[in-house]
Formats: structure tokens, sequence, C-alpha cells
């Protein structure tokens, strides 16, 4: 990746949709904040953003309590009434910050996205992980919630639910992709192009699909799928950066 080289526009910011109150990109953007972002229609629908500690916590308690039933049920079969019941809450307490259960299985996907960017940030503290490794360990991140993040593997990043569940301007693998492609830019130092945000999304594409038919019947994900999505990513992208910039 030495031979790759250019930089952002000094007014670029990567946003991550979170939750409640954003928070900058800690050790990459310590002197820029996100104020934007907030009213980005990425965050999610809620429909108060919580102002106190104790709001921030029922919010909480409701997505994991999803979360937790829809491995239990399917999201299909998720209502607010089971939530509440489940959390020892009151149904109206789950109106007041979510319109419906699409919204809350919108800021499931969100706070997803959140942990999967926070973990791939961390592996791409390491100076001297190379590019292709970076994939390797993004798809790893990406398995591990398979694994072990309650309702990951029906929610996702949002597409079971709507194709815009985390944006309403484009389709939730656009978004992880531009997100994926800035953080990219930014460790590698690669000179923007006008298409690099098609390839990392067909990579996406490709991770999503062979991840997916890894946790299809072994719950610790069929080694040979994840390996294979590894595999002909790095190529992929391996081939795309090696043409001419145009």
């Amino acid at each position: 990746m030495a031979a790759l080289s250019g930089s952002l526009p000094d007014k670029h910011l990567i946003i991550r949709a979170q939750l409640y109150p954003t928070t900058p990109l800690d050790r990459i953007f310590l002197s820029r904040r996100m104020e934007a972002l907030v009213a980005d229609a990425s965050v999610v629908l809620l429909r108060r953003l919580p102002r106190q500690d104790r709001s921030a916590q029922r919010i909480d308690l409701i997505l994991d309590t999803a979360a937790t039933l829809i491995d239990e049920v399917g999201f299909g079969n998720l209502t607010p009434t089971l939530i509440a019941r489940r959390a020892g809450m009151s149904g109206p307490a789950i109106y007041r910050y979510f319109d419906d259960v699409d919204s809350i299985g919108r800021s499931l996907a969100t706070r997803s996205l959140g942990k999967f960017l926070d973990r791939s940030e961390d592996l791409l503290e390491n100076g001297a992980l190379e590019w292709k490794d970076a994939i390797r360990g993004a798809i790893a991140v990406y398995s591990e919630l398979y694994r072990h993040e309650p309702g990951f593997r029906w929610i996702r990043f949002g597409d079971p639910i709507s194709r815009n569940a985390l944006s309403d301007r484009e389709s939730n693998k656009t978004t992880v992709a531009r997100r994926l492609r800035d953080l990219f830019i930014l460790r590698y130092d690669v000179m923007p192009r006008v298409d690099l945000l098609k390839h990392v999304e067909t990579v996406i594409e490709i991770c999503d699909s062979l991840v997916a038919r890894a946790f299809e019947t072994d719950p610790d994900g069929d080694g040979f799928f994840i390996r294979e999505a590894e595999r002909i990513s790095v190529d992929y992208m391996t081939e795309y950066l090696a043409r001419p910039v145009p």
C-alpha cells in the first residue's frame, strides 16, 4: 500500500450513526466534533433523545431485551408488549421512545454498526497492520458479532427490516461502505478514487453473503465460508488497487 498516496479534504468528517449523543472517533479525530451528526437521519428513529442517564438506561434495556427476544422468537414475532413484559416495563414506556417495532429494529442495526466501527477502529490502531490483514480483521469482527451479539444474525445492519434502515438517503450497505472507505483512506493514505466506494460496497456484499452462509447452520460459523470471504475480498481489492488511477 506504500505506493498509494493522497489525503482527505480538511473538512472531511467520518460520520458514525449512534443512538444518542454522538462522540468523535476518539483516537483519530480528537480535535473534530460531530455536531451535525445528531440531525442525520441515520442516527435512529427515536421519539426523543434521552437527556438523562436513567432515560439512556431505559433505551438500552429496551434494545437489549428486544435483541434477546429476536433470537428467541424472530423479528417477525416481536411486539412492544412482549418487550415491555420481558423488560418489566409498561407498554407506554416503550412508546415514549419508539414509534414501533421497526424503529426498535433500526436502532439495533445502528447500534450494531457503531460496535462494528469501534472494533474496526481498534484494529487500525496497530500501526504495523497491513491493509490485507485489516480486511481480514474486519471480517473477523463481523463474524464475532454473529457469534456473540444478541439479535445480530437477524438484524445485521438493517437489511431484513429495510434497505434504508440506517439512512433515508442511501442503502444500508452503502452507508457501511462509506464508513469503511473513510477509515481505509485515513489509515492507509489511499489516493481518493471516484469508484472506490462502489468497490468497497462490492466487498461488503461478498462478505455479507458468505458470512451469513457460514452461520446458516453452524452457530460458531463454518470456517470455510469465512476464509473464502477473506480470500475473495483481499484478492478483489488487490486487483482493483493495482489499476492505474484515472
